[in-house]
């Protein structure tokens, strides 16, 4: 896969933009504290977001978003070919020239993994790692159509398939074996590792929340019900002792206990983007969620109308 380090004169532009734009959200979203406060909804970068799917928060707060793009009809795939990332300078590329990438983890070094190349084909797709300067590396193939991915302390990492009944395991030197295999892992996206080495997935098809082990027995979690089953869940991120999974098809946000407990945490379930308070504020087809837990932050992605959400704790 060839490197991909450079800025067009146009991205130069866009990123001048809205680093004034989001420089000024942050400042006025992280505010002075004081009191329990009301929980909100607020918009980080409106419509000039140009990313819709994973989200990934790395210690320093900086946040990278995944830009699986929208079907093109012309060219009979999905059309994002670029990987971001955020801070309080503003939104820069990161890496570009993949194909429809989904997912973000990053390891200790502060490479960046991501699942490209499966575009609808459902036959298999590429792990790739992008590291630090923004060059891009394959580091394997994977059968089926690779989706979440997410990384322990170890490095390990663990990928989710949307179009195949299992969950890959690649250790850092790049030796990769299936790590559990069970029809429920069918359509599974949203992935994270919990605090004992658990794999916690999401089933985009099902809104099945699944707990896979070490030795790759999988049980069920919690099913989320009303959802619109075979567009449930987009992505899920663990926070607080919680699992927190974005409603696609629902326009909301749901909160999942490990005792099988769920709530729809924040969203009116119309479809737009007004911030506010938790059960005030509307989603716009919500799909990326990560979590800043030093920050005590919740971004999300939308899939519908761009932009990047976030509720402060």
């Amino acid at each position: 896969m060839k490197n991909h380090n450079f800025f067009t004169k146009s991205t130069v532009l866009f990123i001048a933009f809205i680093t004034v734009f989001f420089t000024g959200c942050v400042k006025d979203f992280i505010g002075h504290g004081g009191g329990k406060k009301t929980l909100k909804v607020k918009t980080i970068i409106g419509t000039d977001f140009p990313a819709n799917d994973g989200l990934h928060v790395a210690p320093d707060g900086t946040l990278y978003a995944s830009n699986f793009g929208v079907f093109d009809p012309a060219l009979g795939k999905y059309n994002g070919t670029q990987v971001f990332e955020i801070d309080k300078r503003g939104v820069k590329v990161k890496a570009e020239g993949l194909e429809a990438p989904m997912g973000s983890a990053e390891d200790s070094n502060g490479n960046l993994y991501f699942n490209t190349e499966n575009n609808n084909d459902a036959v298999s797709g590429v792990l790739v790692k992008v590291a630090p300067d923004g060059s891009s590396s394959k580091i394997t193939e994977i059968p089926g159509w690779p989706s979440g991915v997410t990384i322990d302390e170890q490095d390990v990492l663990y990928i989710a398939n949307f179009f195949a009944p299992t969950i890959h395991k690649v250790l850092p030197d790049g030796t990769i074996s299936i790590l559990a295999t069970d029809d429920r892992l069918f359509g599974c996206v949203g992935i994270d590792v919990d605090d004992e080495g658990n794999i916690i997935t999401a089933n985009f098809f099902t809104a099945d929340i699944l707990k896979v082990t070490q030795e790759g027995e999988v049980s069920l979690i919690a099913n989320i019900p009303n959802t619109t089953q075979g567009f449930a869940i987009g992505y899920m991120t663990l926070f607080e002792d919680d699992i927190y999974a974005t409603g696609i098809s629902e326009n909301v946000i749901y909160k999942v206990g490990f005792d099988g407990t769920t709530e729809v945490f924040a969203g009116t379930g119309e479809n737009g983007s007004v911030d506010g308070k938790l059960n005030e504020a509307s989603f716009s087809a919500p799909n990326g969620i990560a979590a800043d837990e030093r920050r005590r932050i919740l971004y999300i992605s939308q899939y519908g109308e761009p932009g990047l959400r976030a509720i402060k704790f």
